[in-house]
């Protein structure tokens, strides 16, 4: 933790400021070991992260989707190298910047930008990267320890262990906060933007992405089977993905086209050639496979939504409800048949 960052931390739960009042000898210029306290509440920095969760303040099933995510990244080490190529080129095409220069040019007018749910850090990673302003990564699980120490080198990147519902920072800091494939995982979607956009500066930008309602079928399958797979272990869990990754990546081989005659509106089928495994996937049930991913990144894209207690799922309706009723601006806003993502300006 940079001694600098004290300065914008305060208590999640009452906003005051926070005071360090222990603090183990460093070597260096990071400060490894402290307490900080706001009033009768402590906190405390470990290995170099403050860690600023209040956790009797969580909602209920909070805690379970949380456990999940820190399973998750256990068994994934290697998923910021071996998606950031290809997520980068996703995030920079659904959010409108096209080029990495456009984001590039977004960024450099931003000074605190905040990647809220960072998972193991691959968007701060590409923001830190790619602007001279700073950068802070929170999570609520143990992934941000590693984020700590393997983005070490990344001089404009603060590192924090907290939830974004409850935000260890003053309200209006942020000049862009990105919450990119998170909000839906938490237990209110739009509670989570409403409390996310307390944090957002006027006239800055905040960019998200929520998964989308799928066709009916689809929908009653992720129910079904979600009843069984949220209440398992990240092991029985983690078996079940293998046998579903298996069965996506069989259908993928197969390389069958089909062709749907007429539109079928009762099940929101439209008429047209798809791939078999693509058809399937995004009409009866999600069996995830993408060849620009090895098998183990398959199985854990497949983990990341059968487990999770909360995965909610939106209309674009919906989604442009909210960001009425939030007075948003939309800059951007891309719907795909996976989910929906926005750029959106708050008014100044």
């Amino acid at each position: 933790m940079k001694a600098s960052l004290l300065n914008d931390l305060v208590c999640p739960v009452t906003a005051l400021p926070l005071q360090l009042v222990r603090r183990s000898p460093d070597t260096g210029t990071e400060i490894t070991r402290a307490q900080l306290q706001a009033d009768a509440r402590t906190y405390e920095v470990i290995d170099g992260v403050p860690v600023m969760l209040a956790q009797d303040t969580f909602a209920p099933g909070q805690a379970d989707t949380l456990a999940s995510f820190a399973d998750k990244w256990k068994m994934a080490p290697d998923y910021r190298d071996a998606t950031q190529g290809y997520y980068t080129n996703w995030y920079i095409e659904r959010y409108g910047f096209k080029t990495l220069n456009r984001l590039r040019e977004f960024l450099g007018s931003k000074q605190r930008i905040l990647d809220a749910g960072t998972g193991l850090g691959r968007d701060a990673n590409l923001f830190a990267q790619n602007t001279s302003g700073m950068v802070y990564a929170i999570d609520a699980s143990n992934s941000v320890f590693r984020v700590y120490q393997e983005l070490a080198s990344c001089e404009n990147l603060n590192v924090v262990q907290a939830d974004l519902t409850r935000l260890p920072f003053r309200q209006e800091f942020f000049d862009f906060i990105s919450c990119d494939q998170v909000l839906h995982h938490t237990p209110d979607t739009h509670a989570s933007l409403t409390m996310l956009l307390r944090n957002l500066v006027p006239g800055g930008h905040i960019a998200f992405y929520v998964y989308k309602k799928k066709a009916p079928i689809r929908e009653l399958s992720d129910d079904y089977i979600r009843q069984f797979t949220t209440r398992m272990s990240a092991e029985e869990c983690l078996r079940v993905c293998r046998a579903i990754t298996n069965l996506g990546k069989m259908l993928s081989e197969l390389n069958v086209k089909i062709q749907i005659a007429e539109d079928i509106p009762i099940l929101q089928i439209s008429a047209g050639s798809y791939d078999l495994q693509r058809f399937i996937y995004w009409h009866i049930m999600k069996c995830y496979w993408n060849d620009a991913f090895d098998w183990d990144m398959n199985c854990i894209t497949n983990f990341d939504w059968y487990h999770p207690l909360h995965a909610h799922r939106h209309t674009p309706a919906e989604i442009q409800e909210w960001c009425a009723a939030e007075t948003l601006e939309m800059v951007n806003f891309d719907v795909v048949e996976s989910g929906i993502s926005v750029l959106a300006k708050k008014p100044a």
